[in-house]
């Protein structure tokens, strides 16, 4: 969000990183400042396919003649989240290679009617492909039903859209939660993480540090909007006012989605006493901007102020 106009800097040919790491950045209709999606190939020999994000028919044959090319036995398609630019080549990869889709329960109800999950992946889940060790773990925030994988004695984490590679991730209530996104990425670095693989951006080799720096990054920004807010007194402020203040770097085309990161970052501070709508309420006011078309107000149209 907050180098939303800056150029995109990700690697766009395919990378390893690590043992049974390979991915393949593809080409998608996503948030600048990326314009790729990263593809992951998850195994050795035997392995799975993370993320088949392009609707492009040309970087759907790439991808498929990069898997033929590495002599690759796919056993499945998985998906981080339900995000179009995560999802948008999963159906023709299907088709393909006759081959199922897996994805968290909670993403196979919000594609129901638009992909047809075959299998739900649960967290905790633990197998091996092709001799690469990877786990399933369940890391809500951005989206609720969120995956990401740990792969390899070395704890590469394939990480989807829990951090990236250049700028930070959007969080649109009410799909995308900020407790539950730093209670997410507090829980890895207390896992452990080696070297960590975005969805957009390059690979961080410093997982640990990313996260951590993502999390500072957080309440840094929670702080500062705690205070722009009591600057407004008594009368408080919508999210779409603090905007110009919190985020002056990001074009006001842009200023609805920002709108959505200052209230997920109201929303929590609500349920935590520090701030309280004027008026009362409760739920989940406007509607989601980040990657959905059409309908609705976005605009949250409650205002906030900081509690005594």
């Amino acid at each position: 969000m907050t180098e939303i106009h800056q150029p995109d800097v990700a690697p766009h040919s395919p990378f390893e990183q690590g043992e049974g790491v390979y991915v393949v950045p593809l080409r998608t209709p996503t948030l600048p400042p990326a314009t790729h999606t990263n593809c992951v190939v998850l195994g050795r020999g035997t392995v799975v396919v993370v993320d088949p994000a392009s609707p492009y028919r040309d970087e759907q044959d790439r991808l498929l003649a990069l898997l033929e090319e590495r002599r690759c036995v796919v056993q499945a398609i998985w998906l981080t989240h339900h995000h179009a630019d995560h999802i948008g080549g999963a159906a023709a990869l299907k088709e393909a290679l006759g081959v199922p889709i897996c994805a968290h329960r909670a993403t196979a109800e919000r594609l129901e009617g638009q992909l047809k999950i075959d299998e739900e992946l649960y967290s905790g889940d633990i197998g091996e492909l092709g001799g690469v060790p990877v786990e399933v773990l369940h890391t809500p925030g951005h989206a609720r039903g969120h995956l990401a994988f740990g792969v390899g004695p070395h704890h590469c984490l394939v990480a989807g859209d829990l951090v990236a590679g250049q700028g930070t991730i959007v969080i649109d209530p009410p799909e995308g939660d900020m407790s539950d996104y730093l209670a997410t990425l507090g829980a890895l670095v207390r896992r452990g993480v080696g070297s960590v693989v975005p969805s957009h951006g390059p690979a961080a080799e410093d997982g640990e540090g990313l996260l951590l720096g993502t999390i500072a990054h957080r309440l840094r920004r929670e702080e500062q909007l705690l205070g722009v807010l009591a600057g407004r007194g008594e009368p408080g402020a919508y999210p779409i006012d603090l905007v110009p203040e919190l985020y002056p770097e990001v074009p006001v085309m842009f200023h609805p989605l920002a709108a959505r990161q200052v209230l997920a970052h109201l929303l929590k501070l609500e349920t935590e006493g520090r701030v309280a709508r004027i008026g009362g309420g409760t739920g989940v006011p406007g509607s989601p901007v980040y990657l959905v078309s059409g309908g609705g107000s976005s605009i949250p149209d409650v205002a906030f102020r900081v509690t005594p």
